[in-house]
């Protein structure tokens, strides 16, 4: 019977999908879809997380399904995952973002095993490295960034903005698909989604992206760490603290290491961003378009009114929503947290406006 498997190849720059019943193949497929010229019989086929090699059909049948494998030429040396993840991290040729993505998706699976391998390195760190924050002061802290990011605390708000950005437009995108925005008469409906937009990026631009969040530098009221640039996990979306408290700690400014192993930390929506705040945004905004609005201020139900582009802007951008979680307190299943239709009449709207 034949299973599944990923293969790839050494430099990891291409995976495979391969249905097999047994190593010859699975070995002669990977070769044809990885466009080997190598003979099927000088290639060595390895278990990409330890770097064990698969050498009899017996091995293999013990292996689940979906497992990943290496498969190398001749002349090659194999590398398992952890090496093959350390390496590109102290690799000064990586792009950052790049090795960000490495990162996730080598820590998909036994993430409290690796980690304690990580901590390892991460714990060799020099702590007297930590307060320096010129990029002449600890330069390779920097290596990979941009060569305008001059202080640690700048480049970490560049991170922040980057994220906020990044939930921007998910939502800009899904809004602008929705059957309102496409099919609605007249444009109006595409005119609702489009005002919205504006509005909303215009708090997010006010709020300066809250590049605060990861600067140890701001008002310890906008900055998720300490002064020293320390960052503590949230834990689960729906726990008050983290299980693993003395285990899921990180600061990033201390080393580079510790930088690019930060872009696995997740600011997670407790009320999730494209399950429940994006379809609330759209009926929302369908309520306004056909006339049917119930007033979230004084309750009354009206044809005229807007929305509160305000409460949605919190739930997306903000820590009163976000939570700092480690990869491993990042729960992807679904969040039984609710958001809400926030229409408002056009008095209700002005007395906010007073007010503010």
């Amino acid at each position: 019977m034949k299973k599944g498997y990923k293969v790839t190849d050494v430099k990891r720059q291409k995976k495979i999908g391969i249905a097999a019943e047994n190593l010859q193949e699975l070995i002669e497929k990977s070769c044809r879809k990885l466009g080997f010229n190598a003979s099927c019989a000088e290639c060595r086929l390895y278990v990409a997380e330890d770097g064990t090699l698969v050498d009899d059909d017996n091995y293999l049948k013990t292996l689940p399904p979906q497992t990943l494998f290496i498969l190398l030429q001749k002349k090659e040396t194999m590398v398992n995952d952890f090496d093959f993840f350390y390496n590109m991290i102290r690799s000064s040729k990586k792009d950052f973002i790049e090795t960000g993505l490495a990162a996730k998706e080598f820590l998909d699976t036994n993430l409290r095993e690796k980690f304690l391998v990580l901590q390892r390195y991460i714990e060799a760190a020099d702590d007297n490295k930590t307060m320096l924050s010129e990029r002449t002061q600890d330069p390779h802290w920097f290596e990979g960034l941009e060569p305008s990011e001059k202080t640690k605390e700048q480049s970490m708000s560049k991170r922040v903005k980057e994220r906020m950005r990044g939930y921007y437009y998910k939502t800009k995108t899904a809004l602008q698909s929705s059957e309102l925005y496409v099919h609605s008469k007249n444009g109006h409906g595409k005119g609702l989604v489009d005002n919205f937009l504006i509005e909303l990026r215009k708090l997010l631009e006010s709020n300066k992206y809250n590049e605060g969040y990861f600067n140890r530098n701001y008002e310890n009221n906008l900055r998720l760490c300490n002064k020293t640039g320390l960052f503590l996990c949230g834990g689960l979306w729906n726990d008050s603290k983290c299980k693993y408290e003395n285990e899921h700690i990180i600061n990033p400014y201390r080393s580079r290491e510790e930088r690019i192993i930060f872009q696995t930390w997740n600011l997670d929506h407790r009320i999730e961003l494209s399950r429940t705040i994006i379809p609330a945004i759209i009926q929302a905004l369908n309520n306004i378009y056909y006339g049917n609005i119930n007033c979230i201020g004084c309750k009354q139900n009206i044809k005229c009114g807007d929305i509160d582009t305000e409460r949605y802007y919190l739930q997306i951008f903000t820590h009163e929503n976000l939570k700092l979680v480690h990869i491993v307190c990042h729960y992807k299943g679904k969040h039984d947290a609710p958001s809400n239709i926030y229409t408002v009449c056009q008095e209700c709207l002005d007395q906010k406006s007073i007010k503010n």
